[in-house]
């Protein structure tokens, strides 16, 4: 009996793991899916209205609703609903939230399937941008990677200007993608 119940232990460890992605297919998944992620939110952002595109409100926050649906270039949905605001002084601050539905979107070979809420915080000034992104959801990939991927992860980006000699860019990376270290998997500079 002990070794029949050992064997049910073991059969359960196995089949729970059945949605996991080795690291290698995190890191491309991911890749293919913030692709996507990225050019989708930009056409959001232009779709955001005639109020946050005129620059002579720029002077002051101008925030605006977003519900706009991407259609994925090789077939599928990437749909975004939330708010996206811009501010213009010194520099440029823009905003946005996101909840992004993917639903059969294909991301240059992987098919994204799930929900992520999508955050980011841009600030530019004459000496360089800073931007900070959030990410967390549950999606699903299939094609090239196979696979659930449990996101919970935040990332930045900042780059300066040079002056006198070139400027830096330095990306990061902290908390969880597909249940490994968002750090060690994605990070460029590491």
């Amino acid at each position: 009996m002990k070794k029949f119940a050992s064997m049910m232990v073991v059969a359960m460890v196995v089949v729970g793991c059945g949605g996991d992605v080795s690291e290698d297919d995190a890191r491309s998944g991911w890749a293919k899916t913030n692709a996507v992620l990225s050019s989708g939110g930009m056409a959001a952002q232009s779709s955001a209205g005639d109020t946050a595109q005129d620059p002579s409100y720029r002077a002051l926050p101008v925030g605006t609703s977003v519900d706009y649906q991407y259609a994925c270039s090789g077939g599928g949905t990437l749909h975004f609903v939330g708010t996206y605001e811009v501010a213009t002084g010194l520099g440029t601050d823009v905003n946005f939230t996101y909840d992004a539905t993917f639903a059969g979107c294909d991301a240059g070979g992987v098919t994204v399937d799930g929900q992520l809420d999508y955050a980011a915080s841009v600030s530019t000034s004459d000496t360089g941008t800073s931007i900070t992104y959030d990410y967390k959801g549950d999606l699903t990939w299939s094609g090239d990677v196979e696979g659930g991927c449990v996101i919970d992860m935040q990332g930045s980006v900042t780059t300066t200007t040079g002056g006198v000699g070139p400027g830096s860019v330095s990306i990061s990376y902290k908390g969880s993608i597909c249940g490994y270290d968002a750090a060690a998997t994605l990070n460029v500079n590491g």
